[in-house]
């Protein structure tokens, strides 16, 4: 893969523009995008019904189950949209063969980038953000520039230099605001749709016509109900191929800005020109 080969304008981009392209490009790959996503989303909402059909309290093991998948979700993303920026054809095959190609190291430098995660982000969402900006980009790292092992936190740390950390850490605070909007919404309308019209109400007109105290029912969905816990994590589930992809070309963004990549672009082309006149 050569960056002169790339099928997207070698540019700096500002957070709305990588966005933009993020949608204009999950819409262009829509079906393989759709199959990547049914492969983590499906076994992830089943999982999730299925223990909570049987178990209580599975709110924290339905989020755990979540950044499983997620990880699984975004490298296999990763794997398939590098190949496909850099000219090549977008498969699900391939990315599922550069998955099994590094899957150990994958699997070692997630459990301990997801441990992190969980463990700042377990009181309050947003200390595990500033973990995740230093890690975001370790599926591109993997898959992407085939780094090795020990190279990988070497890497990370030269693209959270320079004021890389900081950029990254503004860009994933947007990107986590408009994906909690866009879950709590799809969330939302959906209730709605499944109360008025098949009569099932899931969360909002059972709080509010509930019997029982509002602390002791908010408890029981949100942490027992299988329902309610399958919809939240299809929720959740929906917004993230946008989301993840745009994450994708910050990392491009991040690069073409510490690399100069679109320089070396119009210093080949200048070449190529320069070589047909002579």
């Amino acid at each position: 893969m050569r960056v002169e080969d790339c099928t997207v304008s070698v540019e700096r981009r500002s957070l709305q523009s990588c966005v933009d392209l993020a949608i204009v490009f999950v819409r262009d790959s829509a079906d393989a995008m759709f199959r990547l996503w049914l492969l983590c989303a499906v076994p992830a909402c089943v999982l999730v019904w299925l223990l909570s059909s049987w178990l209580t309290d599975m709110l924290i093991p339905s989020i755990l189950i979540f950044l499983f998948f997620s990880a699984v979700f975004n490298s296999l993303l990763a794997a398939a949209i590098g190949p496909r920026v850099f000219g090549e054809a977008l498969s699900v095959r391939g990315a599922i063969r550069a998955f099994r190609r590094r899957f150990w190291a994958w699997l070692v430098l997630t459990s301990l980038v997801r441990f992190f995660q969980f463990l700042s982000g377990f009181c309050f969402v947003l200390p595990g953000l500033f973990v995740t900006a230093y890690t975001a980009y370790l599926p591109e790292v993997l898959f992407l520039e085939q780094a090795k092992l020990k190279a990988v936190q070497p890497r990370l740390t030269w693209l959270a230099g320079s004021g890389g950390y900081g950029r990254s850490l503004n860009s994933l605070a947007w990107l986590l605001l408009a994906w909690m909007s866009a879950s709590a919404g799809i969330f939302l309308l959906l209730d709605l749709t499944s109360s008025t019209v098949l009569n099932r109400p899931i969360f909002l007109q059972i709080l509010m016509e509930g019997s029982t105290e509002f602390a002791d029912l908010f408890l029981q969905l949100t942490h027992d109900d299988p329902v309610f816990l399958t919809l939240l994590q299809l929720c959740v589930w929906i917004p993230l191929p946008v989301v993840r992809t745009a994450v994708f070309f910050c990392y491009l963004d991040r690069r073409i800005r510490a690399e100069c990549w679109d320089l070396q672009v119009l210093f080949r082309a200048e070449a190529a020109r320069l070589g047909e006149l002579g």
